[in-house]
């Protein structure tokens, strides 16, 4: 957002500025999930918020309300749609890329588990089993992208109100606003809701198709496929194989290749660029899996493919590669 003034008859242009919206919240939390749970900080934020790649302590929700939001995670480009969200564990670095002209709205929710057990109810240890079976799929994986199921978005409209308002239970609204939140949340990324929905070897098929297109980007292997859906590699395999007759590891690169073309199109990256964001181990196998499927070289198609109005659209974008660089080994 720019802000100006005229002084002396003459515009006085002042510096761009972030947007406060009220609905901020910096006060701790501290909610019952889990034995003890904390909040650390709430806000509402948009296009005009310089994000820097920042790392801490805490898990981190980003919502996308409204827009596209491009969530740079560990290195890695996540794009969020109005209804998407992500949840990024303590330690990984991570930043929304700043882009003015492009409209967004987001909302940033930061928590921290309870550090010690102490004596609880049996709801108090319901709460501490549901909490602890979601936490632990982050000690193989760094964050967790996805579309909300569970209407999060409509809580996150009832907690604006009550931050923004003075009503009587304020507090405790918010409180229990937090807590209803993030049960919607994890009820998301749940694997006992996972394995509900997956009662057939053809659902869990398509099932690995959407995680397949969630984490292309990611050093993604059959065992990690596997460990998500609490079965067994070999297992995954042939489930895969029999219902799309080709397989997983093949079906991946084919992911991975495809959406290389996006950014052949929309940028000038690199090709080594481009092969890390979407989850190639190096250039090298992007350039002879494009010439084996495509038929043309990595450059050809960039050429054929980018117009005069195929305009960069990411920001430290680089030269493409030179002719002189595909070499198929």
């Amino acid at each position: 957002m720019r802000r100006c003034c005229i002084l002396g008859g003459k515009e006085k242009i002042m510096l761009y500025q972030q947007k406060q919206y009220p609905f901020y919240n910096p006060v701790l939390v501290r909610i019952s999930m889990g034995g003890g749970l904390t909040v650390n900080y709430v806000e509402s934020l948009d296009q005009s918020c310089v994000e820097f790649p920042h790392v801490h302590e805490c898990y981190e929700i980003y919502y996308c309300l409204s827009g596209e939001q491009h969530l740079y995670i560990d290195g890695a480009m996540n794009t969020l749609f109005s209804g998407h969200f992500a949840v990024i564990r303590p330690g990984i670095h991570h930043y929304t890329n700043y882009e003015p002209n492009m409209p967004k709205r987001y909302l940033v929710f930061v928590f921290a588990p309870p550090t010690a057990a102490a004596s609880k109810s049996k709801g108090d240890q319901a709460e501490e089993n549901f909490l602890s079976r979601i936490l632990k799929y982050f000690e193989k994986n760094p964050y967790y992208v996805t579309k909300d199921r569970f209407g999060c978005d409509s809580i996150i409209y009832k907690m604006e109100t009550e931050i923004e308002e003075s009503y009587p239970g304020r507090e405790q609204m918010i409180c229990a606003l937090y807590q209803e939140y993030l049960i919607s949340i994890f009820r998301n990324l749940d694997p006992v809701e996972r394995e509900k929905n997956t009662p057939s070897n053809t659902n869990l098929a398509i099932q690995i198709t959407k995680y397949m297109h969630a984490n292309y980007n990611k050093n993604l292997t059959i065992q990690d496929i596997a460990d998500f859906f609490y079965i067994s590699s070999r297992h995954v395999n042939r489930i895969f194989e029999e219902y799309f007759g080709q397989s997983l590891k093949r079906t991946l690169n084919i992911y991975r290749l495809n959406y290389a073309k996006n950014y052949l199109i929309d940028t000038a990256y690199s090709v080594e660029k481009i092969a890390s964001l979407v989850g190639f181990s190096s250039q090298k196998m992007l350039y002879r899996l494009f010439k084996e499927m495509e038929g043309i070289t990595v450059s050809e198609y960039r050429a054929m493919h980018r117009t005069g109005s195929s305009a960069v659209k990411c920001s430290g974008a680089e030269a493409p590669e030179s002719k002189k660089n595909e070499k198929i080994e």
